[in-house]
């Protein structure tokens, strides 16, 4: 049975850890130590990598458990084969939608009552 690593538990300080993605001045697989770990919802961190750079602010999502990299790896290659094999979307548009626009309106997702809405402000005043 494969080993699950839970990836949503914030890193502690003076872990070592992994870039899983470029970085400025930090290339992909560098190792480093965390020196400062904040945040409540989206966890950050300051980071010394072995390559000199020190960067501050790096996200959660860059980061990974040094000894967790091999397994960290596998699950990003096994994730893309699973997207390789979902069904592709199809780029037909219902008829009365304009190019990237979905049923809420417009590409943004703005719901079509707070268009109306603003619309009718604008008319209002004149604008």
């Amino acid at each position: 049975m494969p080993k699950t690593i839970d990836r949503t538990l914030p890193i502690k300080r003076y872990r070592k850890v992994v870039a899983t993605t470029d970085l400025p001045g930090v290339p992909e697989g560098t190792v480093g130590k965390v020196r400062v770990a904040n945040g409540v919802s989206w966890y950050r961190y300051w980071v010394d990598f072995d390559n000199g750079v020190r960067m501050g602010q790096v996200s959660h999502a860059d980061l990974c458990l040094e000894d967790d990299w091999g397994r960290f790896q596998l699950d990003r290659v096994e994730a893309e084969r699973r997207a390789a094999e979902a069904p592709e979307e199809t780029g037909e548009t219902e008829e009365g939608e304009a190019d990237g626009e979905s049923s809420t309106g417009n590409r943004f997702g703005i719901p079509e009552h707070l268009l109306e809405r603003s619309r009718a402000a604008r008319e209002r005043l004149g604008a």
